[in-house]
């Protein structure tokens, strides 16, 4: 009866405790279960998110940028004179169509708008690789965001050029930008600025963020004595190249008198205008994508195809700078400009010399880094 009893007690034990186990199998197969709808329920999210933020990256948007700024951009590269003489109300020539320069005045006139106009080539280039990013959902990147912050800034600036001094010549006598041209300028900048801008608040850090990371950008730019294994002298060739364009694109923008002029017209409105245009295009345009090429360089990536496209189009623009500067200056040496002209130059001989030796070399370097850097 005992042993009766014991294996009646031993068998009530093992179905309680088979029962039990029973139950827990059930609880942690729920368990999983729900975890596993859970986690699909969040990837289904997170698919939902990067769908929609990709939706809201429409390539179109720069593509229509880039072509509205390259319609507006490319005549007056080619025939500056129609801007400068129609626009602003100064004296110009175009040698590309056979006109002769008259003037010193209208050397610097021609050399301050043509040369501001070549950075429009870096600003398309930009723009297109933005397109690029949208389409491909990489505008989250640093490196996407920092262009666009570029375009921004180069075409707010311009606008805000014109602008400015449309408004500030009102009243007053002397050559100054009319409104039908400082319209055109305004509508062809302002889809590069609306797309760059919509770009940065839409797959952005943050206000605060971007401007700490332009902080930390110029303290990596400031850091010469530093170079990567990656990088190397290369590295370094692009934070002096960074800084050179910042010193001389400040001194044509926030200074009235020009580094390379032989006349300075320091009350003229539209003179002004032209001479700051080419300085805003260089600390804004210029020198931001070069920044680009420094952290390309420090990280090896030279050799993808939006650094490739932007040293090229670098090299482009300062070909075209270059050729200007040689050209306008042999203009102007025929031209013979007596004393009192030639006292209110702020260039000689020496700095016209220093000037294209530097850009020359810089030239070699990006156009090489164009078509020959690798991954």
């Amino acid at each position: 009866m005992v042993f009766a009893m014991t294996r009646a007690r031993v068998a009530s034990t093992s179905t309680s405790m088979m029962h039990r186990a029973s139950i827990e199998r059930s609880l942690a197969s729920t368990r999983t279960s729900a975890r596993a709808s859970s986690s699909s329920s969040k990837g289904a999210r997170e698919t939902s998110e990067g769908a929609s933020s990709s939706d809201g990256a429409s390539p179109l948007a720069f593509n229509v940028a880039a072509s509205t700024l390259a319609a507006v951009t490319a005549p007056t590269l080619m025939y500056p004179t129609f801007l400068v003489r129609r626009g602003l109300g100064l004296t110009c020539a175009t040698p590309l169509f056979g006109e002769k320069f008259d003037t010193i005045e209208s050397t610097s006139h021609f050399a301050n708008a043509f040369g501001a106009d070549a950075f429009a080539v870096i600003a398309i280039a930009a723009l297109v690789t933005l397109a690029d990013a949208a389409e491909n959902s990489r505008l989250k990147s640093e490196t996407y965001q920092r262009l666009a912050l570029a375009v921004v800034l180069y075409t707010g600036s311009l606008v805000t050029a014109f602008d400015g001094a449309f408004l500030a010549s009102r009243g007053t006598t002397g050559p100054a930008p009319n409104a039908v041209t400082c319209a055109v300028i305004t509508a062809a900048f302002l889809p590069a600025f609306v797309s760059s801008i919509s770009a940065i608040r839409t797959f952005g850090p943050g206000h605060d963020e971007t401007w700490a990371r332009v902080r930390e950008d110029f303290d990596e730019a400031k850091n010469f004595g530093e170079r990567t294994e990656s990088g190397g002298y290369l590295e370094l060739f692009y934070k002096v190249s960074f800084w050179t364009s910042m010193v001389v694109g400040g001194s044509f923008a926030f200074s009235p008198l020009s580094p390379l002029a032989v006349v300075n017209e320091s009350a003229n409105v539209s003179a002004q205008l032209v001479q700051r245009s080419f300085g805003l295009s260089t600390v804004f345009m210029l020198a931001p994508a070069q920044f680009v090429l420094i952290d390309a360089c420090r990280r090896g990536r030279l050799g993808g195809g939006t650094f490739k496209k932007l040293n090229l189009s670098i090299a482009i623009a300062i070909a075209l700078i270059d050729w200007m500067t040689v050209y306008t200056f042999g203009e102007t040496v025929k031209l013979n400009p007596t004393a009192e002209q030639l006292s209110t130059a702020s260039g000689g001989i020496q700095n016209y010399v220093a000037a294209l030796s530097v850009s020359f070399g810089i030239l070699i370097v990006y156009l090489y880094q164009g078509i020959f850097a690798k991954k």
